[in-house]
């Protein structure tokens, strides 16, 4: 029983009364414990969080709240083993799966573990201590908690992952028959999807770049670099060799030319069509044989009563789950004969395309073979990892074909040699041919890639999405028209990458190196650039809105018609950077660096430039209307035609400074430095001067003569 939420004010009957043995009080009593746990994994720190799910489940004492501590008394003392087990399992997904969405990975094993190995093992002369001892035990001996520990796996650190139980390495499948097991909580179900699909996205994503190094001419032996698959070495070959045929292009132009026929053909008709199908690049006649004889003759018989009906998308289905289950596992638990001979005899790739085209056929089987792969594994589970290696390198043939065969992920073979004769394709030399992968819009949201080398991979229009690229090494990539919004890069390497068109939008860039990288048309809102180093950066019409750049070093980059309006740039080092016509109204300046900048046609009102530098910069027609500008160094700036109307520029240094055409209408400049300033034409109506150095009696009388007020 996982029982509901209850409602805002509703209250747990917790009488002195004898109700231990009511099912609706049990009920109310498990959602105490849920409405508890979730208000406080949303508002402590984790480690406050598991300190009260130990001192309740573990220890058996009174969390912050006691009536939580007496809601578990009702569910010990209803002698129910199912209930408690039902609580504490629903009690431990309730916390990872909000930590799985905040990343506190870290605290979803220590969990995991906590329970694994309770602190209850000293003698205890309470009927009810001695009761949780055991309902504890028994979670721990359970199917449950072998589904928990599968949360735990994907995070164990890379050496003593290699100690792991060989299943681990197919988390991301068995994974798929919790989330879709209606009985289990909604919470374990939601974290199972979401972790098979990260786990999926990241071995596509890993491949790929094992690919792209370790297939490259400039290889360098020496250099690390991670194979996620356990074919070593071979795994190159098996992807030329996938690549060569063109296999994932032919096979879905056959599917789809056979979904177009359905609908003017009779389902025996159909079975006809489907058995040329699936033997469509085949060509070992024993394979041939094999599959006539033990998947065809089944396919021959079944749903006989339909044979002269148009197939319809639902037999469709029925008719590849059943396929499905003849290829692998026909009760959920053994494998087939045929699943046997396919694999034992050495190369299961036939098998693996053959389950591959149905696939594209009829997309909607993906999640049964996945649950029936599950199976599989769990069958052999007991067994070491040298008896059923042969299985395992069916898994790993099975996961990459799957992984490379998807829209996002392109595999492409490039001959090195100068012959530009045709090959044919079964006797090519592979070797005469590298391998290049290419994204294309992958879809990469919340992806684990901390610390990763990603250096030239083509990006384009990916989705990175909150994505974890912490300290990644992103070189000269190309991210042109990805979505990196939320995404983690602080303190990733992005020099000379292509970030043309990006959405980085609250993206976390701080301390990022990003040296000449271009972020043209780039949409960096709210994002954090606190101490990113931009030299160089071209950053034409980006989108800067309230972006943090404190401390950042923008230093000869381009930033012409950007808008940056309302962007902290406090203590940013600008010098040289090109402003020319971009928006920076609102925008925090103070100690910038801005010598030699160019700010011209710029928009600048209401800036706040207090005690930046900006000697030498050409502010000509650049409005700064209500800018602060007090104790800002502004020797020898160009300021020609500009608008300073109201602007606040007490004790600015204006030494040698042109203001020739400037508007300085109701400007505060008391004392400001104006030594050899140029003041020719300029607007001083309302203008406050006062205690000026450089400014003579003539000046001061021809300024007040003009509307200026001398003090």
């Amino acid at each position: 029983m996982m029982g509901r939420i209850l409602p805002e004010g509703e209250q747990l009957n917790l009488s002195g009364e004898d109700i231990s043995g009511s099912d609706f009080n049990i009920q109310q009593a498990q959602e105490s414990i849920y409405q508890f746990l979730i208000k406080i994994v949303h508002h402590n720190t984790p480690e406050t969080v598991l300190q009260e799910f130990r001192q309740l489940f573990l220890l058996g004492k009174e969390p912050s709240e006691p009536h939580v501590k007496t809601a578990l008394d009702i569910i010990i003392a209803s002698k129910n083993n199912q209930e408690f087990r039902n609580t504490l399992k629903r009690s431990c997904y309730i916390l990872i799966n909000n930590w799985s969405s905040k990343r506190s990975y870290n605290f979803i094993q220590n969990l995991i573990h906590l329970v694994g190995d309770p602190p209850l093992k000293q003698t205890t002369l309470s009927p009810a201590m001695t009761r949780l001892k055991g309902y504890v035990a028994n979670f721990v001996d359970s199917h449950d908690y072998q589904e928990l520990k599968l949360f735990s796996a994907p995070y164990t650190a890379e050496a003593e992952a290699e100690q792991q139980h060989w299943s681990h390495r197919y988390t991301s499948y068995l994974l798929v028959p919790q989330y879709l097991d209606s009985r289990n909580p909604i919470e374990q179900r939601e974290t199972a999807k979401n972790l098979s699909r990260r786990l999926r996205k990241k071995f596509k994503f890993d491949l790929a770049m094992y690919t792209a190094r370790s297939d490259s001419p400039n290889f360098n032996p020496e250099q690390k670099v991670t194979n996620p698959t356990r074919l070593g070495s071979h795994v190159i070959q098996l992807i030329k060799k996938i690549s060569s045929r063109q296999l994932l292009v032919n096979c879905q132009s056959y599917a789809e030319h056979l979904n177009q026929q359905v609908e003017n053909t009779t389902y025996q008709d159909f079975k006809q069509d489907l058995k040329k199908y699936l033997l469509f690049l085949i060509n070992t006649p024993v394979y041939s044989e094999i599959i006539d004889q033990y998947l065809f003759s089944r396919l021959d018989d079944l749903y006989k009563n339909h044979h002269v009906k148009p197939i319809s998308a639902d037999l469709l289905l029925r008719t590849c789950r059943r396929m499905i289950e003849v290829l692998t596992t026909e009760d959920g638990r053994e494998p087939s004969t045929l699943f046997i001979l396919l694999t034992n005899r050495g190369n299961p790739l036939t098998l693996v395309v053959i389950l591959l085209k149905i696939i594209l056929l009829c997309k909607y089987a993906q999640t049964y073979l996945d649950v029936c792969i599950a199976h599989l594994i769990r069958y052999y589970e007991d067994s070491t990892e040298k008896d059923c290696q042969w299985l395992i390198n069916f898994l790993e043939v099975f996961k990459i074909v799957f992984a490379i065969c998807t829209e996002d992920t392109q595999y492409n073979l490039v001959k090195l040699s100068d012959n530009d004769d045709e090959p044919d394709v079964y006797v090519m030399d592979l070797d005469d041919y590298r391998v290049f992968s290419q994204f294309k819009g992958t879809d990469l949201r919340s992806a684990e890639l901390r610390g990763t080398d990603i250096r030239y991979m083509d990006l384009r229009a990916a989705d990175l999405r909150k994505a974890d690229l912490a300290g990644a090494d992103l070189s000269k990539a190309d991210l042109s028209l990805a979505k990196l919004s939320q995404t983690n890069l602080s303190g990733a390497m992005l020099d000379r990458t292509e970030l043309s068109g990006a959405m980085l939008q609250d993206a976390n860039l701080s301390g990022a190196s990003l040296n000449q990288a271009n972020l043209r048309c780039a949409d960096l809102r709210q994002a954090n650039l606190c101490c990113a180093i931009l030299k160089g950066a071209k950053l034409r019409r980006a989108n800067l809105q309230q972006a943090d750049l404190s401390g950042a070093d923008l230093s000869n980059a381009s930033l012409d018609s950007a808008n940056l309006m309302n962007a902290n740039l406090r203590h940013a080092n600008l010098s040289h950077a090109d402003l020319s016509k971009a928006n920076l109204k609102g925008v925090d300046l103070r100690d910038a660096n801005l010598t030699g900048a160019q700010f011209n046609w710029t928009q600048l009102h209401y800036a706040n430039l207090g005690a930046a530098n900006l000697d030498r910069a050409d502010l000509s027609y650049a409005s700064l209307r209500h800018a602060n500008l007090q104790k800002t160094d502004l020797t020898r700036t160009n300021l020609s035609n500009s608008n300073l109307s109201r602007s606040d520029m007490r004790k600015a240094l204006l030494r040698h400074v042109n203001l020739t055409g400037a508007n300085l209408s109701h400007a505060n400049l008391i004392g400001a430095n104006l030594f050899n300033a140029n003041l020719t034409d300029v607007k001083v109506k309302g203008t406050r001067f006062g205690n000026n150095s450089g400014l003579s009696a003539p000046m001061k009388r021809e300024l007040k003569q003009q509307g200026a007020v001398i003090g």
